[in-house]
C-alpha cells in the first residue's frame, strides 16, 4: 500500500477544514465539514492523522557536572553513607531512566559518584 502525503484536507464545498472523526457504527475514520456537514470516508493510507516525532541529540542530553558539591541550590542529605570514604553528606540529582527515576549522589568529601534507584 503506498504512502499518501499527509497534510489538511479541505471541503470541496466551502474550503473550510475538514476534521478528523470516527463514524462509530461503521467504525471508520471519516473527516467532516464543520459548516456544510460534508463528510467522506478516509482512504486506509490516510488512518494516521497525527504524527509527533521526537529526535534526541546527543549534545541535549543531561550531563550531570563533575563539581556539583559546590552548587549550592542542588539538594544535601546527611541519610547517605559514602561507599569510597564513608562520609554522611552528599549532594543528589535526580534523573528519569528507563527502570523509573535514578538518584545520583555526590559525596561531599571526595566527590564519589554512586546511584540508587526510586
Amino acid at each position: 500500500m503506498a504512502s499518501r502525503k499527509r497534510g489538511l484536507k479541505f471541503c470541496p464545498e466551502t474550503n473550510d477544514l475538514l476534521y478528523p472523526r470516527e463514524d462509530k457504527e461503521r467504525r471508520v475514520l471519516e473527516y467532516y465539514c464543520k459548516t456544510c456537514n460534508y463528510c467522506v470516508q478516509a482512504d486506509p493510507s490516510e488512518w494516521c492523522v497525527y504524527v509527533h516525532a521526537t529526535v534526541v541529540d546527543e549534545k541535549d542530553k543531561i550531563t550531570t557536572l563533575y563539581d556539583v558539591t559546590a552548587d549550592p541550590t542542588l539538594p544535601r542529605t546527611r541519610d547517605v553513607r559514602c561507599p569510597r570514604c564513608n562520609y554522611n553528606e552528599a549532594v543528589f540529582v535526580s534523573e528519569p531512566t528507563e527502570q523509573g527515576m535514578t538518584l545520583y549522589f555526590h559525596c561531599v568529601a571526595c566527590k564519589e559518584k554512586w546511584r540508587d534507584y526510586v
